[in-house]
């Protein structure tokens, strides 16, 4: 079945670079790369975030946007971050 845009990415769940270093206390939108290579999550529900070790709740902590992911607060420097994009999770 033909897609307009990106298709649809069956299981394909990657882990997304560490923005430790990039977290200053007054930046909120970082890029997500993994690999050093470009993601684009579908939504902000197809990401599991961490911060300073706690699972952070999409659209309420954050939002993605165009390969984008903007936090409400801002991180506090040094805070540990993981992330992992997940990909077609209902097929």
């Amino acid at each position: 079945m033909p897609y307009i845009g990106k298709e649809p990415e069956h299981g394909s769940y990657q882990r997304i670079d560490d923005l430790t270093s990039s977290f200053d206390g007054s930046e909120t939108t970082f890029n997500l790369l993994a690999s050093l290579a470009p993601v684009y999550p579908g939504s902000s529900s197809s990401l599991i975030v961490s911060l300073g070790g706690v699972v952070q709740e999409p659209t309420a902590a954050y939002t993605v946007s165009a390969g984008a992911i903007t936090f409400t607060t801002a991180p506090a420097a040094n805070t540990d971050f993981w992330a992992i994009a997940l990909g077609d999770t209902l097929d």
